[in-house]
């Protein structure tokens, strides 16, 4: 990489050397364009590709290997401007029809490259826009153009040529890369200073706001040129496509050799854009560890000019997204000029990409996911305090919750259950739509090995409802255009729940203790659509949806009223209480969730979830009118109201691979503890009275469970 230097910007050698010290020099040749930042950020999903995000997800975190990319990346765009606008052309020549890249030359140039470095130090999935780079730079030095003078200055002369109108196609493509170049310097500028104050205090924002909408109206003003230098471009096309006529054989060559390396010009340019936002992720990734990995002894400016990359790539991305539709439009121009099919072109010769659109849907678009193991699932109930005050700062108004005199509590016993577990997913990845239909379907049951003993009936079994025995969990779920749906059904009995005493804790009562769940989810992962890469880079999922959930326990609910006459203060105490009851409540919630990782790629993969659900309900449950009479139909007070309820989730997992990266089939050992907070408040018509059962359930366990998929 030493010494490298690209026409991103006219005075870049300037630049790379006030941003690199002579110790990065020798690995980062680029200048410093290393990772995209947010910026312009829904311009990335539409050019994210599901086959490079698979064909690279699986590898290793490599600074020294990302940084090779980019200057792949970066010298993408010289190689193009060389090919198509300062390379002589006279019709035959050599370097024109080596130019596109074959099968067997990739297969060639893909082997010696993965014994140098740095691709040799591990198992790095080489990307074909390297070899074609490689490819590109031997012809142009092997097949150069003869000493003598061409018969065109370069390809756009000759297919400035078809006609009359269109002698300015040159200048105009200069005045589009002039202008892509000068925006990339803008949106680069604006990114930087976005970034800086990011993390400032609000005085220090304010007082920069200025600076901030300078550099604002000077991207805007030169996206303005663009789009002018863009427009000249597209008249040009349209000019060529009415008046192309290939009337003799000279013109029919120029149109073949021009179609070429138009089309090659394009396709590399595809390579990038797709390749692109897999280096973002994984040098965002690799910068923890960059100073240590680059240097032995890192100095306090390297660092900081280390931590200075990720606004750098930004432009460079920008000006990749203007220029590969202008060379789309002049393929399909000279394709249809030719009676050629684009995907036919030479360009398009070599099938081997990480470009959707150039593979299409094939059989490895289609994923299978098996997995097999055990779950161990128990039940907990984080009984409230006596005494709970809140208190508001803000207007001085407080409110207390005293349970002082409740004569009962449950007291779940709760025997953990451990569940044989059992699911299948088959996935269809689509073109720029990963998961776009899926289907799965899992079995929990403890039939195989029952660790919850037998049911004893007694006047609170009967009084609760307990009817089974069997502890069994469905769970299925169907995807569609990265819509997820998932629905599962538990019920089981395991353990027994107590009537105690709320003082002492005596026992009044005993019964098994009969859980009997729904839950239904429908989601949408947003992630691939966000254009932050930090959050992708440490986020797997980000998924918003709703959640249904019919939740049925064995209850005591606590009906406390406001015996405060200060508006203010508010003091609720304890009024009465139920019998205990199986309660029935059925709850629509919305929410979020979200797992923190980094992949597959390392032998030891960490995730976090994270999910966070709120709404409401319809509840039903009874009151004694007469507190000492019998529980019998008469004598209930049947209520019927909203419940609020809160769902949130905290889980943590591992996952450690077997099988080697570069294999399609993965197997791999999962584990993961996770846990389910569920906290409901059920709203009355008085505003003098609060409701609810003076504790917060959780359901949580391990899972452990191998995993294989292809």
């Amino acid at each position: 990489m030493a010494g490298f230097c690209v026409r991103l910007t006219q005075d870049m050698p300037n630049r790379v050397g006030a941003l690199v010290s002579s110790h990065l020099g020798k690995f980062i040749g680029v200048g410093g364009l290393v990772v995209l930042g947010s910026g312009g950020g829904a311009c990335i999903p539409a050019y994210e590709n599901v086959r490079a995000i698979r064909a690279y997800a699986h590898e290793d975190v490599s600074l020294k290997v990302s940084l090779d990319r980019i200057e792949d990346i970066a010298r993408t765009l010289d190689l193009v401007d060389r090919i198509l606008v300062s390379t002589g052309y006279t019709p035959g020549d050599q370097w024109v029809r080596r130019i596109p890249l074959t099968d067997p030359d990739y297969r060639r140039i893909k082997d010696d490259i993965k014994t140098e470095n740095p691709y040799k130090f591990g198992e790095f999935e080489v990307p074909v826009l390297k070899c074609y780079r490689r490819h590109i730079e031997n012809v142009l030095e092997e097949y150069k153009p003869p000493p003598e003078k061409p018969m065109y200055p370069s390809i756009f002369d000759a297919v400035a040529g078809f006609s009359g109108r269109t002698p300015d196609l040159k200048k105009h493509w200069d005045a589009h890369r002039d202008a892509n170049t000068l925006f990339s310097e803008a949106f680069e500028a604006e990114k930087q200073l976005e970034d800086e104050l990011a993390g400032q205090p609000e005085g220090v924002r304010k007082a920069r706001a200025g600076e901030l909408a300078e550099r604002r109206n000077k991207r805007i003003a030169a996206e303005g040129q663009v789009a002018g230098a863009k427009a000249a471009l597209q008249q040009d096309a349209a000019l060529l496509a009415a008046d192309a006529k290939l009337s003799d054989p000279q013109k029919s060559q120029i149109a073949r050799d021009a179609l070429g390396v138009i089309s090659v010009a394009f396709r590399v340019e595809l390579e990038a854009l797709a390749l692109l936002p897999i280096v973002v992720i994984q040098t965002i990734r690799a910068l923890p560890g960059a100073p240590k990995e680059l240097v032995t002894t890192p100095t306090l400016k390297m660092v900081r000019q280390v931590y200075q990359l990720p606004s750098f790539l930004s432009g460079l991305k920008e000006r990749f997204i203007r220029q590969v539709s202008v060379l789309e439009a002049m393929t399909g121009v000279l394709a249809k000029a030719s009676g050629v099919d684009p995907d036919k072109t030479a360009g398009f010769m070599l099938r081997e990409s990480v470009v959707d659109q150039i593979v299409g849907i094939t059989l490895d678009s289609l994923r299978i996911d098996l997995k097999a193991g055990g779950e161990m699932f128990i039940f907990s109930s984080i009984h409230t305090s006596t005494t709970q005050t809140t208190k508001n700062d803000n207007d001085g108004t407080s409110e207390t919750l005293d349970y002082t005199g409740r004569k009962f509590q449950p007291d779940y016993r709760v025997k953990p259950i451990i569940l044989a577990q059992a699911s299948f997913a088959i996935v269809l990845d689509w073109i720029r739509l990963p998961g776009v239909a899926a289907l799965n379907f899992g079995y929990a049951t403890d039939r195989a090995y029952r660790s919850g003993g037998t049911i004893e009936q007694s006047s609170l079994a009967t009084q609760l409802g307990i009817r089974g025995w069997a502890s069994d969990v469905f769970d299925f779920g169907l995807g569609f255009l990265g819509i997820r749906s998932s629905a599962k059904i538990a019920k089981f009995t395991s353990g027994e729940v107590r009537k105690v005493g709320a003082v002492d804790g005596a026992i009044n009562s005993i019964a098994p203790l009969q859980i009997e769940m729904t839950q239904i989810d429908v989601g949408y992962d947003v992630l691939f659509a966000v254009g932050d890469a930090t959050m992708k880079a440490y986020m797997e999922e980000l998924v918003v949806g709703v959640r249904y959930y019919r939740y049925e326990l064995p209850r005591i609910v606590y009906e406390l009223k406001n015996t405060s006459t200060d508006p203010k203060n508010k003091y609720f105490s304890f009024n009465r209480e139920s019998p205990p009851q199986a309660v029935d409540a059925r709850y629509l919630l919305a929410g979020v969730s979200m797992r923190f990782g980094q992949g597959e790629a390392p032998l030891f993969s960490p995730w976090l979830d994270v999910a966070i659900f709120g709404g409401a309900g319809p509840t039903s449950f009874y009151f004694l009118n007469d507190q000492a009479g019998p529980d019998v139909a008469s004598n209930r007070q049947e209520i019927k109201q909203i419940a609020l309820s809160f769902n949130g989730t905290l889980a943590g997992g591992i996952r450690w691979r077997f099988l080697p990266r570069g294999s399609r089939l993965r197997l791999d050992l999962c584990a993961m503890y996770r846990a389910d907070f569920i906290y409901t408040n059920i709203h009355r018509n008085s505003a003098d009275l609060r409701t609810d059962y003076g504790s917060i359930d959780v359901f949580h366990g391990p899972t452990l469970a191998i995993r294989g998929a292809l």
